[in-house]
């Protein structure tokens, strides 16, 4: 039954375009940032060449490329961004239009006539989300993958694709949270405008509020790949940050700095450790769909809209 009803929402959401949608924009912003990254990559390489130009007529020794200083994975470190502030109201909508659509159009009330347990029904529904999300992420690892070959001319080694693997199934996990939120306040709610706006709030806490209390962290700041928390030295933050591991945001953006190698290596053990929080997160929030859809009704259908 779980399989039949994932099979039915995917076919509902190709029907709407719904997942051509998420899937074009998922590229996009993929495309987007290895054209970032060849451009910056050939503006910054055509300054060192003139410097190299002009070092040599000078008769002095030109520094190293700076290239070569960094890691070749950088080039997809604007993907940290675009992930938790793209990507989560991506996976936002995908969840919410797993059960708004259903209560709208009256099929939730028509299933729920017959002898179907709810629990199996909403875990179909987080395996549709599931499989939709991770056919996203397996196409943008194919073009992270072709923009990395195009920028640095020369195909992405075993343990670079491993990473990039590694790094878009981090994402997947960190947006099937927001997925299953995205139910989650569909059911609370029940009103679509009201659902959607709760999801949003959430999505404003988790990616701004939590890390500006635990790390001290300004909006702008809470955007960059890599957190800076704020001087301990201040008694506030030293009481906060014993908060920072529940922060799933940062959680997330340290774990992508370590698998794209833009930020100081740190052991296997504590990055793996740093998953704990994100499993934590959709665990929690699935546990809590399945509560709510037990007290969900389906039979006001789009009445309350």
């Amino acid at each position: 039954m779980i399989d039949t009803i994932a099979r039915q929402q995917i076919l509902a959401l190709r029907r709407q375009r719904v997942f051509v949608s998420l899937l074009t924009l998922m590229l996009a912003m993929t495309a987007v940032a290895g054209v970032l990254g060849w451009s910056s990559h050939r503006t910054i390489v055509g300054v060192y060449d003139q410097a190299t130009i002009l070092l040599a007529q000078r008769g002095q020794p030109a520094p190293a490329n700076p290239f070569t200083l960094e890691p070749t994975l950088s080039l997809l470190s604007n993907m940290e961004i675009y992930i938790p502030l793209i990507g989560a109201l991506l996976a936002i909508v995908l969840g919410h239009l797993s059960i708004a659509d259903d209560e709208a159009s009256g099929v939730g009330r028509l299933v729920f006539s017959r002898p179907i347990d709810r629990r199996t029904y909403l875990t179909g529904k987080v395996a549709a989300a599931a499989i939709v999300l991770a056919a996203l992420m397996a196409v943008s690892v194919v073009v992270g993958a072709v923009s990395l070959w195009i920028v640095n001319s020369s195909v992405p080694t075993g343990g670079e694709l491993a990473r990039i693997v590694a790094f878009y199934t981090v994402a997947w996990l960190y947006l099937m949270v927001f997925a299953v939120i995205g139910m989650l306040t569909m059911l609370l709610a029940g009103r679509r405008p009201l659902a959607l706006l709760s999801a949003m709030g959430a999505w404003l806490v988790i990616t701004f509020v939590v890390p500006q209390f635990t790390s001290g962290l300004r909006p702008v700041a809470s955007l960059n790949p890599i957190v800076d928390p704020v001087s301990t030295s201040q008694r506030f933050f030293q009481i906060t940050a014993r908060a920072r591991p529940a922060s799933i945001v940062e959680q997330y953006k340290t774990i992508s700095t370590q698998l794209l190698e833009t930020a100081p290596a740190e052991p296997a053990g504590h990055t793996l450790a740093r998953l704990a929080p994100l499993a934590v997160a959709l665990a929690a929030a699935t546990v809590a769909a399945m509560f709510a859809i037990g007290r969900h009704d389906f039979s006001k259908g789009a009445s309350r809209d």
